[in-house]
């Protein structure tokens, strides 16, 4: 009888996954999408203090912030929370402070996961600051992609309400590495045409890939359809194809979202390439920190797959996949 009350619950959550991303008008589910994370388009959200633009896939929210300069370190930013967060410190210096009162210092190139639901802000110095945002599940308090989101606790002492919360929630900021040395950390998979390494938090995984050419080319990576992904694409151009035959290609500095467990494969059109990429739900297959896991190339010859981000993919069961060249 508790099989049968876990499978259906695990039924019912599906089924409300999915409806959730269908009926919330401001998600794209299912959407293949190239997007450009440049100052280009930024809305002024707080005046003269932070400027942004926002994005979103089937289950996350993705957003460039800039701190002006002239915005000093006392943006007034109060404490908030939200989802798992990768975050990206593209230009200038900034630091996290958490509901406690500690102070995380992150520097230009930092790739960093925040905890989910621990109360935390922001301080930024006398230099510009550029961060890219990508929370699972999707900010509530954003609009539509077209409307102006809302930055928390604007003119609130930010700092001074962290320091009142006595409770705590554990370590907020983990930084995984920089973007200025993490190449030199990847580990080759079979020759030097493909490396890779990658980080876990709480419901995500952090991966850093580099495609090289070989003697006898690329790797043409068919790969096996897993959740959600968001690439920000560091270096060299990319095509990617989907299951049902849309074809996008991708530029260094833009940002790809792939929906969750739809075939697709991609390929790098230039002599390297070098990808940052975001995944939910966690990447377990991968195994631990530290180590190479089997990252195939592969297919699983089953299509577009349809579902929720968070229940498990049926056409991943008893379809080993095939080393692609």
């Amino acid at each position: 009888m508790d099989t049968i009350g876990i499978g259906f619950g695990m039924l019912m959550a599906f089924f409300l996954g999915v409806a959730h991303a269908q009926d919330d008008p401001r998600l794209h589910p299912g959407e293949l999408r190239v997007v450009d994370v440049t100052r280009a388009g930024l809305k002024e959200i707080v005046p003269g203090a932070v400027y942004m633009r926002h994005w979103f896939g089937t289950h996350q929210s993705t957003a460039l912030f800039e701190f002006p300069a002239s915005a000093g370190s006392d943006t007034g930013l109060a404490l908030h929370s939200h989802g798992s967060e990768m975050a990206v410190q593209m230009v200038g210096d900034s630091s996290i402070v958490d509901e406690r009162g500690r102070h995380y210092p992150v520097r230009q190139g930092d790739v960093i996961l925040v905890k989910a639901n621990v109360r935390h802000t922001g301080t930024f110095g006398a230099n510009a600051n550029r961060i890219l945002s990508v929370v699972t599940p999707p900010r509530p308090e954003y609009a539509d992609e077209d409307g102006n989101a809302y930055f928390p606790g604007h003119g609130q002492p930010a700092v001074a309400a962290a320091s009142a919360r006595p409770a705590d929630a554990g370590s907020a900021v983990r930084t995984l590495f920089n973007l200025q040395n993490v190449e030199a950390s990847l580990l080759p998979v079979g020759s030097d045409s493909l490396a890779f390494r990658h980080w876990h938090g709480q419901d995500v995984s952090v991966a850093v890939t580099r495609l090289r050419v070989g003697q006898t080319g690329h790797l043409r990576a068919a790969h096996a359809v897993h959740g959600e992904e968001v690439t920000f694409l560091l270096r060299g151009t990319m095509t990617l194809t989907q299951g049902d035959g849309a074809v996008l290609t991708a530029h260094a500095g833009q940002l790809v979202m792939l929906p969750p467990y739809r075939a697709h494969s991609a390929a790098c059109l230039t002599d390297d390439c070098l990808l940052l990429s975001w995944h939910t739900p966690r990447r377990d297959e991968w195994g631990a920190e530290g180590s190479l896991p089997d990252v195939r190339f592969a297919s699983t010859g089953g299509g577009a797959v349809t579902g929720a981000a968070y229940a498990g993919c049926p056409c991943q069961q008893g379809q080993p996949g095939k080393q692609q060249q």
